[in-house]
């Protein structure tokens, strides 16, 4: 029988590439800084410093130097991120192995075996604070929230005092509470584009929404209805997602170009560099999927998307390139230019699988062996396909999002 936390601590890093970064440098710090994935697009990792004077996440580069013209702009840096991930979650640990790596980012701790109340788990939300401040670093915070289930632990991360380093309890007797502090849109899930669907139909208040029959909620947005009213009324009977517990279902790779692009040559080239990359961390992980899926979008985010089954496993660069250029070519020439392009592998299957019989088939699988073997020790594309030398070296730079991280090395 699976036993749903009681007690449940959330952990969310603040401004955390960039506060990585100042770490990393002490002459970052105090200033603004902006992350990018490229210099020439958005920031997607603003420092306090940056926020605090109006350049947000999702701010243009161009925006920011506007508003600040001395900002720093860095490069997106995946592996350091990476590593300190790896190390707020090693203190974790020391407390329970009951830890939902939730992204590179979050965390959540059930404390229900460890603490006989709320104020135990507060005074280890304080000492875990202090930890990460003492063993990951300085100037890298945290704030932390604690409540009896997933999602009020969550909601009470951004319920402390202040912008950053926050800590807040929310006991079960204080949730009544929480409807005249919250906003609609403060409720994980529910955007500005839902809150605009639920004003059509009367609903302006958290409160208004926990009252909406749920019928209704069902009729007007399907299963999602459902969720709606869950959250709502605070309710969250979802179970800690642990290591134990962990599946990988795809691998992707995505890339926004820093000039929208429209020549089929160039996307072509950028189509199997993202494939190249998948099919390394599937063959990284023991994977093979028969299920490819390709999108691409203008930036204003309209576009093209499709998956389709084949009838092979596959986890080579070439083979997912042939699978997606079947799917992207319909598409080809282009109606708009090309903002963003993203290919992922599902269906997916781990085990030993045999070799082919025939060398004609074995020869692939020796020079991907290898290669891979040799781009371990000395680097990422140290050895390639010789139509990869021709594609620029930042195009489909390793890159780290806030998704669920479930393929990050213990």
């Amino acid at each position: 029988m699976i036993v749903k936390p009681s007690i449940v601590l959330h952990l969310d890093m603040n401004s955390y590439f960039a506060s990585v970064e100042q770490q990393a440098n002490p002459h970052l710090r105090n200033r603004p800084v902006g992350v990018c994935e490229h210099l020439g697009g958005i920031i997607i990792a603003p420092s306090v410093e940056a926020k605090r004077i109006g350049i947000k996440l999702g701010t243009t580069v161009w925006d920011a130097r506007k508003i600040y013209p001395q900002i720093v702009l860095l490069p997106v840096d995946p592996e350091k991120y990476r590593h300190v991930t790896k190390s707020f979650l090693r203190v974790l640990t020391d407390y329970t192995d009951r830890v939902e790596r939730y992204s590179i980012d979050e965390a959540f701790v059930d404390l229900s075996r460890i603490c006989r109340d709320f104020d135990e788990a507060l005074l280890i939300g304080l000492e875990i604070k202090q930890r990460l401040r003492s063993e990951v670093g300085e100037w890298v915070s945290c704030s932390v929230g604690i409540g009896p289930n997933k999602l009020v632990a969550k909601i009470a991360a951004d319920l402390g005092e202040g912008d950053i380093d926050r800590i807040c309890v929310v006991k079960p007797e204080d949730i009544p509470k929480l409807y005249n502090r919250l906003a609609l849109t403060d409720i994980p899930g529910i955007a500005h584009r839902l809150e605009a669907a639920l004003n059509q139909l009367g609903i302006f208040t958290l409160r208004q929404l926990a009252d909406y029959p749920l019928g209704n909620l069902l009729n007007q947005f399907g299963i999602s209805g459902f969720f709606l009213h869950q959250m709502a009324n605070f309710v969250d009977t979802a179970e800690m997602v642990t290591r134990d517990l962990e599946e990988i279902k795809s691998f992707g790779h995505s890339y926004t170009v820093s000039k929208a692009m429209s020549d089929p040559g160039d996307i072509r080239k950028l189509i199997l560099k993202l494939c190249e990359k998948v099919g390394r961390r599937m063959r990284a992980k023991g994977a093979q999927g028969n299920i490819v899926h390709y999108f691409h979008s203008d930036k204003r985010y309209f576009g093209f998307h499709k998956q389709r089954k084949i009838g092979e496993f596959i986890n080579d660069g070439a083979a997912i390139y042939r699978a997606v250029f079947a799917i992207c070519r319909s598409q080809l020439p282009l109606r708009f230019p090309l903002k963003i392009i993203g290919v992922t592998v599902s269906g997916l299957r781990f085990q030993n699988f045999p070799e082919p019989l025939f060398q004609q088939y074995q020869k692939p699988i020796w020079f991907t062996q290898v290669a891979d073997k040799i781009n371990d020790k000395y680097g990422e594309f140290t050895i390639r396909r010789a139509r990869l030398l021709e594609i620029p070296a930042e195009w489909a730079k390793d890159t780290v999002g806030f998704g669920r991280m479930k393929e990050l090395s213990s």
